[in-house]
């Protein structure tokens, strides 16, 4: 026979079997116990066996870069909400440095880096949850060194009033392109599941610098997932980028990357294309227009070359044409100027962009 906690201890605390007894308000509590689950995700052993490296790893550091890591932590003590310094010791500023470094694929630090307090939070102008898109837009990166940590939570009921403790990691570092930071296909592959329209999902996310492992404050935002955007219900409008992917068929062309920023007048573009036709052009054509992509004329820079002669590698001044004619969208990088060679063209870089 089991004994019990007994409400007639007033004070008892502590578990005994399957139940736990505790003080709260000055009355006796009893409840289940929690019991761990005994299994693990992948994720859950990888994260669990990179700590317990780092964490081996300090004690194989001298003891002058155990001291630096003393002076490191007494500066990244935080404030709790009661005005008082949070203990950090040097082994846990050792191991969150190079937990987050880590986490973004950049080796482990042994010196303490120089402490940076100033990591800015994160600015941007909106961000979009639907069923099709999970998109940042605005986003103002410090520097090419800080990229975006995202968590977020699967599905929950719009009536939960706080789902912080369900977040996970959707990616740990990404670099914004252009000001905007795509999650969607992370999401998906993280969840398994699109988000679903009607329900609730928090938000969590941060600059991390990958230089020194520094982080800046987390920011928190929660939104019920619906058509269009969850703050302002404007329709959002892509960026148009052209790649491979889209193209049905070409002349030549071995690889076909190009851009245009919403309301910019500039061409951001990467492509490389050889023919043997005699025409000193490469043509493509769209599996279907792309949306916001006008009609344009370009001039971009490049360069020919032979790969039997590289070292007469000339560079070149190319016209773009974009074009879309009966619902069919057509393209044609046109040599203008330079000595041409259709064996090995590149075009590449920021150009003008003229509407037709």
């Amino acid at each position: 026979m089991k004994a019990l906690p007994s409400i007639a201890f007033n004070e008892f605390r502590g578990s005994a079997g399957d139940v736990t007894a505790r003080v709260s308000q000055g009355r006796q509590v009893l409840s289940a116990r929690t019991v761990p689950a005994k299994g693990k995700t992948p994720a859950q052993a990888v994260s669990r066996n990179r700590l317990s490296k780092i964490s081996r790893s300090y004690k194989k550091l001298s003891d002058g870069q155990m001291k630096a890591w003393a002076v490191l932590a007494e500066k990244m003590k935080g404030i709790s909400t009661f005005g008082q310094a949070a203990e950090l010791t040097p082994h846990n500023a050792f191991v969150r440095i190079n937990s987050n470094l880590q986490m973004v694929g950049e080796p482990m630090l042994e010196d303490a880096p120089a402490y940076i307090n100033d990591v800015p939070e994160v600015l941007y102008e909106d961000l979009w949850i639907s069923p099709d898109m999970i998109v940042f837009t605005g986003l103002e990166q410090p520097s090419e060194s800080h990229v975006l940590v995202f968590k977020m939570t699967p599905a929950l009921s719009p009536g939960v009033s706080s789902g912080w403790g369900q977040t996970v990691i959707i990616t740990p570092g990404m670099a914004p392109d252009w000001g905007d930071a795509d999650v969607t296909a992370l999401y998906t592959s993280v969840m398994g599941v699109a988000p679903e329209a009607g329900k609730k999902y928090f938000c969590e996310f941060y600059w991390l610098d990958k230089k020194t492992g520094f982080t800046g404050e987390s920011m928190a935002i929660s939104a019920v997932c619906k058509e269009g955007s969850t703050a302002y219900n404007t329709e959002y409008s892509p960026r148009a980028r052209v790649t491979m992917n889209e193209v049905a068929e070409s002349q030549g062309f071995e690889k076909l990357d190009f851009e245009l920023s919403h309301g910019s007048t500039i061409l951001s573009v990467d492509a490389m294309y050889s023919n043997n036709t005699g025409v000193s052009s490469g043509e493509f054509i769209l599996k279907k227009p792309i949306e916001n992509l006008p009609d344009l004329s370009s001039w971009a820079l490049g360069r020919c070359s032979n790969p039997e002669r590289e070292w007469m590698t000339r560079p070149c001044l190319f016209a773009i044409w974009i074009q879309t004619w009966r619902g069919e969208t057509e393209g044609t990088f046109a040599h203008r100027g330079g000595q041409y060679e259709n064996e090995y063209v590149e075009v590449f870089g920021s150009a003008p962009v003229f509407e037709k």
